[in-house]
């Protein structure tokens, strides 16, 4: 089952993780699967901060929303790219 985790429990996971080091700590904490955490580290804290800006932001509704759009789809991807190198071993 695919969760939908909104950007701003990835930020405080994220900077959690800072703190403590250990993604199996930070997923036990938050009840999130590990390759989860793993995922949104490799798409980095700073990404999803500024996503959340950019949903916060008032937006031009044709040109923001296409870049939101896109910005998602690239993350997305990323996020499949690592759990598909966690699920398969790939490196």
């Amino acid at each position: 089952m695919k969760h939908h985790y909104p950007d701003h429990l990835k930020i405080e996971v994220l900077q959690h993780l800072e703190k403590v080091g250990s993604v199996t700590q930070v997923a036990h904490k938050f009840s999130i699967h590990p390759s989860t955490v793993y995922g949104w580290k490799h798409i980095g804290l700073e990404a999803f901060r500024k996503r959340a800006a950019l949903a916060m932001a008032p937006a031009n509704p044709e040109s923001a929303d296409s870049n939101v759009r896109i910005q998602r789809l690239e993350q997305e991807n990323a996020v499949l790219r690592e759990a598909a190198k966690l699920y398969f071993g790939y490196r």
